[in-house]
């Protein structure tokens, strides 16, 4: 599982249909995917975007102009194959302007199979490459082409993190440094629980995409049975201040925080507060300055209750800020597993309930 590192150009097709973006996936096949688009694409891109992950009906009907996405590293997985099975059953099957794209091993799994037999694009994930650490594949590169951002400035933006991490220079390896020993001294005084908290709502899906990969990487049984590892808590400023700010300062001292702000940009909206309005000269401040001030106010609260925090600033929002941010805690994750000293690869606990999944739909 080296690929915890790679960052290689794809080679995407030249064009997709014009309309909706179907995604068939789930977990690491579907994450990095959601998280770039809600972070980076236009607003009008983002209500063309439909993931297609739990199995439950959804009343979806498929049209010419839809762009068809099945996605998993494995090809195995069951989420997908309910959705080929209930699309595939739709007179709109077919009917296509453009063929699907796979997105999978290219392993004669049964997904990569399917795409041969039907002549569909077939976009290889590299064996190497665990399925959470899938960003800087196809699973990313394709959701950035489909929305008319530039691909190469994420990757390159993550190849450099990777350079500045194992020189041990720059921003990027000294954030990446920093977290791995934050996280691991912080487990040896009893911090197991961790949030990362952005304060930009067009972040709120990244926060999925790291649950996932901190939750299956970190929460492990080392070779001597011991039990190890963090729970990764998902959250959104400022909503969370009024959510579960609670919790984290009067309640157990067991959990870290990782803030996230982006830019600052001072201009303001026109405002004209009521005169009932509690708060004096409301109206000279920007949303962004509002939020700013909350981001601060949360994090001295923070630290004066004695909670561990972290805050990383990203000075914009584009394809290589997000890509740098994504690969650096992936980085610190895998680290981090190897100070933990477990596998932070493998997810064996997983594949048990997956059999049983199987066994409960009486499928071999």
């Amino acid at each position: 599982m080296s690929g915890w590192r790679l960052a290689e150009d794809v080679a995407l097709p030249p064009s997709l249909a014009p309309g909706r973006l179907l995604w068939c996936g789930i977990g690491g096949s579907l994450l990095p995917a959601d998280a770039l688009i809600q972070a980076l694409a236009a607003t009008s891109l983002r209500h063309r975007w439909q993931p297609l992950a739990s199995p439950e009906t959804n009343g979806l009907r498929l049209e010419a102009e839809d762009q068809l996405v099945f996605a998993s590293k494995s090809g195995r997985t069951l989420e997908l194959w309910t959705w080929i099975g209930r699309l595939r059953a739709q007179a709109g099957w077919g009917r296509w302007h453009q063929v699907p794209v796979v997105i999978t091993q290219d392993d004669q799994n049964p997904l990569a199979r399917l795409a041969r037999a039907e002549g569909w694009t077939l976009l290889p994930i590299p064996e190497k490459v665990g399925g959470r650490y899938s960003a800087f594949t196809a699973i990313g590169a394709l959701p950035l082409h489909w929305a008319g951002l530039e691909a190469p400035r994420f990757l390159s933006a993550a190849r450099e993190v990777v350079a500045q991490t194992e020189q041990e220079r720059g921003p990027w390896g000294v954030r990446v440094w920093d977290m791995v020993a934050t996280l691991t001294t912080g487990y040896l005084r009893g911090t197991d629980q961790w949030v990362l908290m952005p304060y930009a709502t067009h972040l709120e899906t990244v926060g999925a995409w790291w649950v996932q990969l901190v939750a299956e990487s970190l929460g492990k049984q080392a070779a001597d049975g011991s039990r190890r590892g963090f729970t990764p808590i998902r959250a959104i400023g400022p909503q969370d201040q009024h959510a579960q700010l609670q919790r984290w300062l009067d309640g157990p001292r067991n959990v870290g925080m990782v803030m996230v702000t982006v830019g600052h940009n001072h201009a303001a909206e026109p405002s004209d507060p009521p005169s009932q309005c509690p708060f004096p000269g409301l109206g000279r401040w920007g949303g962004e300055d509002i939020v700013r001030a909350q981001a601060e106010g949360t994090r001295e609260a923070l630290e004066e209750a004695g909670i561990p925090v972290v805050h990383w600033h990203l000075d914009s929002l584009d394809e290589a800020s997000l890509g740098a941010f994504l690969m650096a805690w992936q980085l610190a994750v895998g680290l981090c597993g190897v100070a933990l000293e477990v596998d932070p690869f493998d997810q064996p606990a997983v594949e048990s309930g997956k059999r049983r999944t199987l066994l409960k739909l009486g499928i071999s």
